[in-house]
């Protein structure tokens, strides 16, 4: 879908879309002025299809702010000044907006004002499962969780309703299947964003400190009783599922659910062929305690059945609300985690086994054939090899990293001295795995440098040397200030600082200090990113005594500069000034098809002694390896293996042929095709 269609004006078109498309198509049609986020999966797509619409309209504007509580805190000066606003990251940013997302609340919202959240609990790219919905118990925030694509969408329109109705904020909660998984939506009608705002001072509102603090807390705290007692709400964003077919067997037994958990409870039951009424809660928090009630006592419940995942959080809520009921439901059962688990995502097949605990199922072979899969991959995973995450080919990282690992072992020959590495969130994360493995820990962003600032106090500079790893996006979100802190105490650390001009990891998002020439442009309407920055006159403004500043790919220069600087005493800063191969990749290929080029290539010699410093110690993965069948002396078949470099994965009008650098035979050549010359030839 082009991204002109997902911000059409066409009321009742329906268009297959992802989660994330679905989001940024409720916020179009919403009326939002002004939307801010700092990209992280799953919801990185969101601001991406934002921008666009950002730099095509007049009416909206976009933000990739520096990290989420500049995002948080800029929505709500745009909330306050009586516009829509959406603040959108990842569960972990959370944590970073944490401080203003306990307190403004009390003040409460003009304009209404979402907070779109994307959980990970399957942990697929992020360092933990957090749930979020547990910051309800202190921030008191509802949260609205959808269920499917076109809920997506339909929960940033409701969820505006009730931001507005009760001038608070409210709370998206979204996991990475239902972002990334896709269905067909109705496209509503579009509302024209509010363009004039207007912020009234109200100083016992906005200021919350001492008497005036504990009031709005009050208020607030009254608003969201109401939100609980609603029945508006509930009838809107709560479903019960009754089925057509009755299910005599086990009419006695229900389902509470909510978001993505609710498809995987559908097709378990479907699969099972067993119909038990099911409540599906879109506002998870608070919760409506009489529609529960409603739905226990309407269907007569002898055992409620809690699915949902990670921390047992709607459980918690339903036991508490039964138990005080005790004498009206005391024959009620609730079960959820002691059978199902607190880590990981669920599915239908966890759901199906589950099931079959509590009801009796007609479709028995269903189960069986489960426990056939789980046989058959509990047999095969231990066998199958470990596929280390590893850099894209001809990342500027990985000659760096090679090098940088060189140097260490000849210092730790030479002296003994060991290296202690701190890791950050971003590419050079890969850096833990092999054949690097430079990474000794890795907690959040920022925290590289931050735990070496304590650690450089207290190891002995004589056995134990610092180095800590960071990127230009994350030194802007969160690493700038435990930067200056090392600096301020000029502690013994070397800080490598991977500048590649875009925040890479998340979908090549723009950063503070990416040239303004290169960003991709869907138009001119919006200015808010027209400031350059200079990441060098930053760090030196910081003055910084020793500071070095080095493209990624002449390992000869960085074998200088490594073995020049890393015993030097105090903090020692070098930049790795080199642009993301990704991005600079695309930004060639469309320049190479208006122009005519030179065709470069690297091929390994047959003669290859197969001593794998290409292949296992700088681990580019271009360069493979298979086995040909060949005839020996004697005329009788073998196979022989053959290294060579995979063109279609090889940037050479990028990467200078760092494989050949490294290659200690001399085996891997250069060939250099201009077509001009072969046309002068003939």
């Amino acid at each position: 879908m082009e991204l002109s269609e997902l911000f059409e004006d066409s009321p009742g078109k329906r268009v297959l879309m992802s989660g994330n498309e679905a989001f940024a198509r409720g916020i179009f049609e919403s009326g939002v002025r002004f939307a801010a986020n700092y990209p992280g999966t799953p919801l990185s797509e969101v601001g991406d299809y934002l921008k666009f619409l950002s730099e095509t309209s007049d009416d909206f504007t976009f933000d990739y702010s520096l990290n989420e509580k500049v995002a948080l805190e800029s929505c709500i000066g745009a909330s306050w000044s009586g516009v829509r606003t959406v603040a959108m990251f990842k569960h972990l940013g959370l944590n970073v907006a944490a401080d203003p997302l306990h307190t403004f609340p009390y003040s409460g919202t003009n304009g209404g004002m979402l907070i779109l959240c994307g959980g990970d609990p399957g942990i697929l790219s992020s360092t933990n499962a957090q749930d979020n919905r547990l910051y309800s118990l202190h921030t008191k925030i509802p949260i609205i969780e959808p269920s499917t694509v076109q809920e997506c969408k339909d929960s940033i329109k409701e969820g505006f309703k009730i931001s507005e109705k009760y001038k608070i904020p409210i709370y998206l909660h979204v996991t990475t299947r239902l972002c990334h998984s896709h269905g067909v939506v109705t496209y509503g009608i579009v509302n024209e964003p509010q363009k004039i705002a207007d912020f009234k001072r109200d100083t016992e509102r906005y200021i919350n400190t001492l008497w005036k603090a504990q009031a709005n807390q009050k208020q607030y705290f009254a608003k969201v009783s109401q939100v609980a007692k609603d029945k508006g709400l509930a009838y809107v964003l709560n479903q019960a599922k009754t089925w057509q077919d009755s299910d005599e067997l086990n009419n006695k037994i229900g389902v509470l659910t909510s978001g993505i958990c609710y498809s995987y409870v559908l097709q378990a039951c479907h699969k099972l062929e067993i119909t038990p009424p099911i409540l599906k809660l879109g506002l998870i928090f608070p919760i409506n305690r009489e529609e529960i009630y409603f739905f226990v006592k309407n269907n007569n419940l002898k055992k409620l059945l809690v699915v949902e995942e990670l921390e047992p959080f709607i459980e918690t809520h339903a036991k508490q609300m039964f138990y005080d009921n005790r004498k009206a439901f005391q024959e009620l059962e609730i079960h959820g985690k002691e059978f199902l688990p607190r880590y990981g995502e669920l599915s239908t097949e966890i759901l199906i086994q589950f099931f079959t605990e509590h009801f009796q199922v007609k479709n028995k072979l269903v189960l069986e054939e489960i426990n056939k899969k789980l046989e058959i991959v509990n047999e095969i995973i231990p066998t199958l090899p470990i596929r280390e995450p590893t850099f894209c080919p001809g990342c500027p990282y990985r000659p760096v990293l090679y090098k940088l690992k060189k140097v260490i072992s000849d210092i730790n020959k030479d002296t003994g001295i060991e290296f202690i590495y701190g890791g950050d969130i971003g590419c050079y994360t890969l850096a833990e795995a092999y054949p690097y493995q430079l990474i000794d820990w890795v907690i959040c962003m920022g925290a590289g440098i931050g735990i070496a600032n304590g650690m450089a106090h207290v190891v002995d500079p004589e056995k134990q040397k610092l180095i800590a790893f960071i990127g230009d996006s994350t030194l802007f979100h969160t690493g700038i200030q435990p930067l200056i802190n090392a600096i301020k105490n000029n502690i013994d650390i070397t800080i490598i600082i991977f500048n590649n001009d875009w925040t890479a990891m998340t979908g090549h998002q723009e950063t503070l200090i990416t040239p303004k020439e290169v960003i991709k442009r869907y138009g001119s309407k919006s200015k808010i990113d027209s400031i350059s920055f200079d990441l060098i006159k930053i760090l030196e403004s910081f003055g910084v005594e020793s500071l070095i500043i080095t493209e990624a790919y002449n390992l000869e220069k960085l074998g200088r500069i490594f073995s020049k600087n890393l015993m030097k005493k105090g903090t020692k800063v070098i930049v790795i000034k080199e642009e993301c191969t990704l991005e600079k990749k695309r930004r060639l290929r469309r320049k190479l098809q208006q122009e005519e080029h030179t065709d470069v290539y690297y091929t390994i010699s047959e003669s290859c002694v197969k001593c794998n410093e290409c292949i296992e110690t700088l681990g580019c993965p271009a360069i493979n390896a298979r086995f040909l069948d060949v005839k020996d002396d004697e005329n009788q078949e073998k196979q022989e293996l053959l290294y060579y470099i995979d063109e279609a994965r090889c940037v050479p009008k990028i990467c200078p042929g760092v494989c050949k650098a490294v290659c200690p035979n001399n085996l891997i050549y250069k060939t250099i095709i201009n077509p001009q010359v072969e046309e002068d030839k003939k």
